[in-house]
C-alpha cells in the first residue's frame, strides 16, 4: 500500500484479489480485464480513473501486458507546473494523486519481461509446500 510503484500481484488462489476488492471498495475500485474483446472498454476505464483518482484492478493478466497501458504502469509522468500528466496514445491525462493501479494474474509462474518486473512491485501470494511446512 505504500510503494511508489503499482502492484503486480501473482495470486493463483485469489486470496489477494479478494483482499484488494474489500480494501478498495470505498475508493471507487473499478475492475476490468485486458482481453481483445474488452480492450477498448478497459482503456476508457483506465483513462477515467487516472483523472478521477479512483483505483483500478486489471485482473487475470496473461504472460503479456498490452503496450497501450505501459505509460500508466511505468509511471511515465510529465510534470507541468504542479500538474502531473500521463500521455497515453494521443491523449494527455491529468494524473490524480489518489489514482492506484493493481495488476493481477492467476498464473502461478508468469514470465513477464524484465521491464515490467522493474516498473511494478511484485507481490506473490503463491502458497508453496515449503511455506506451508514452515
Amino acid at each position: 500500500m505504500n510503494s511508489d510503484r503499482y502492484s503486480l500481484i501473482i495470486d493463483p488462489q485469489l486470496q489477494g484479489i479478494t483482499w484488494i476488492k474489500e480494501k478498495e471498495k470505498n475508493n471507487g475500485l473499478e475492475v476490468t480485464r485486458l482481453t481483445p474483446e474488452t480492450m477498448s472498454q478497459a482503456i476508457k476505464i483506465l483513462e477515467r480513473c487516472v483523472e478521477q483518482g479512483k483505483s483500478v484492478l486489471i485482473e487475470n493478466l496473461e504472460n503479456s501486458i498490452d503496450a497501450s497501458i505501459a505509460p500508466i504502469y511505468a509511471r511515465q509522468i510529465i510534470k507541468r507546473g504542479r500538474t502531473s500528466i500521463i500521455k497515453m496514445g494521443d491523449k494527455e491525462l491529468t494524473l490524480d494523486p489518489k489514482f492506484n493501479l493493481f495488476l493481477h494474474t492467476k498464473l502461478s509462474n508468469p514470465h513477464y519481461p524484465p521491464e515490467i518486473q522493474a516498473e511494478a512491485t511484485l507481490i506473490n501470494f503463491t502458497v508453496t509446500e515449503a511455506g506451508l511446512e514452515d
